[in-house]
């Protein structure tokens, strides 16, 4: 999980191009470029970088006219840079623990190649602790911080639990590697039978969802999975499945009756 994946455009002009330009020709190249970040470089080497709290000082001083070199020159500043086989993780504690809202990605010959920002950073390390890495699905993590949360929504729920059926068997048949493909074909099935309000989890050959719904809805839910994954294979391999639902408050009182509820569903089925 490297920077590599995360990369941002930048705007960036080389010094010798820019030097006898003034921060008001900065400005329309920021404008230009629809950026709040603007790097300077010299052969392809960041050396300096304007944010949008530079063209916020530069407008309160009134200093348009100034040239760019020259203002580079009356206030350095300390460019912090980040390698592309930087970890996402260390690049985020290096820009929270130095509060950086953007920074430089440079290659091995420190030349600059994209920048990441701090928002970006973070958005996409949220998708990692509650996202499966494999289909892309919210993981148990996910699952159990929603329902801790249920009493707050103050609205019905409907649970629905899919188990994907002697996948163990089929691993030892097939391989690890097809076997993750069909799991992947079959997330992907059963994403398509919700809508975008509900939530889809991903526990092994396990699949949960979560619809803030009515019982009606929920049954609608139930049958167009069990309609797709019917006719859902990958190349010519077919898993059968069991599904189980139950609903709060219409079948169940409480989250924990209607959990055991799908559990019990599914042992019975075995």
């Amino acid at each position: 999980m490297t920077l590599k994946n995360y990369l941002e455009k930048v705007c960036y002009k080389e010094l010798s191009d820019i030097k006898d330009k003034t921060l008001a020709d900065l400005i329309a190249y920021m404008y230009k470029c629809d950026t709040s970040t603007f790097y300077i470089v010299d052969n392809n080497k960041p050396i300096f970088i304007f944010t949008s709290t530079d063209m916020l000082e530069i407008f309160m001083k009134n200093i348009l006219t100034v040239k760019i070199i020259d203002y580079i020159e009356q206030n350095p500043k300390e460019l912090k840079k980040l390698p592309i086989t930087t970890n996402i993780l260390d690049a985020y504690y290096f820009m929270r623990s130095n509060k950086l809202k953007h920074i430089p990605i440079v290659d091995e010959d420190n030349n600059l190649i994209g920048e990441i920002s701090f928002k970006t950073l973070s958005l996409k390390i949220a998708d990692i602790v509650i996202k499966d890495p494999l289909t892309g699905l919210f993981n148990q993590k996910y699952f159990d911080v929603l329902l801790e949360e249920y009493n707050e929504f103050n609205k019905p729920l409907g649970i629905i639990y899919i188990d994907l059926k002697n996948m163990n068997i089929l691993e030892g048949f097939y391989g690890a590697d097809k076997i993750n493909e069909i799991i992947k074909t079959y997330a992907e099935a059963i994403k398509k039978s919700v809508r975008d309000i509900d939530f889809v989890f991903r526990m092994g050959h396990r699949f949960k969802i979560l619809t803030f719904n009515n019982l009606e809805i929920t049954d609608k839910i139930v049958k167009r999975i069990k309609n797709r994954l019917e006719n859902t294979d990958y190349e010519g391999i077919k898993v059968a499945f069991d599904i189980a639902f139950s609903h709060v408050p219409e079948l169940e009182d409480n989250v924990l009756s209607a959990l055991e509820s799908c559990e019990k569903k599914l042992i019975e089925r075995d």
